[in-house]
């Protein structure tokens, strides 16, 4: 079960309103300082158009909002992680660093479900992150895109928010 962040000090936000980029930046902080004990610094909105950073995950999400969330990183940050939360370089299990990072997105997306849920009811259907390259995202601008770096090594988070549902409608 995932054990919830400590709340910052926000103003409430209206139904549909998306978060600010800073309120995700901190829950991405946290996980990433409490899960793989790495500090990390916001650095800006992301670039137009996407940068080099092929070591991708999505987690798309239904229930009290809709959208779809991607992490990105360059292919050494899987390594980095990995080795950070292990202590072990050099193995061969080149998909346990994709793991790592996986489930580090996997992590991050439910700390920011749970702030996503304050201004909406429901619960948010089961995710998973997948695969994913910028072909695959939405044709349009992101709600919420910036980047961060993790000592020295970039990574960007983009968001996409849907409207919400209105009352009494499927999903």
């Amino acid at each position: 079960m995932i054990q919830p962040l400590p709340e910052a000090n926000h103003p409430s936000l209206e139904v549909g309103e998306p978060l600010p980029d800073q309120e995700i930046f901190e829950v991405f902080q946290k996980v990433l300082e409490k899960w793989a004990f790495l500090p990390s610094e916001y650095i800006g909105k992301v670039e137009e158009g996407p940068a080099n950073l092929p070591l991708e995950r999505m987690v798309a999400f239904t229930g009290p909002r809709q959208g779809l969330m991607v992490v990105r990183a360059q292919e050494e940050f899987g390594e980095f992680l990995w080795e950070n939360l292990f202590g072990v370089e050099g193995t061969p299990l080149e998909p346990s660093r994709e793991d790592a990072f996986t489930e580090f997105v996997n992590l991050f997306f439910g700390h920011l479900s749970q702030r996503l849920r304050h201004s909406s009811s429901g619960t948010f259907e089961p995710f998973l992150p997948q695969a994913s390259h910028p072909g695959l995202w939405p044709p349009r601008r992101p709600t919420v895109g910036f980047a961060v770096l993790v000592d020295g090594i970039p990574l960007e988070i983009r968001l996409w928010m849907e409207n919400p549902p209105s009352p009494g409608s499927s999903l």
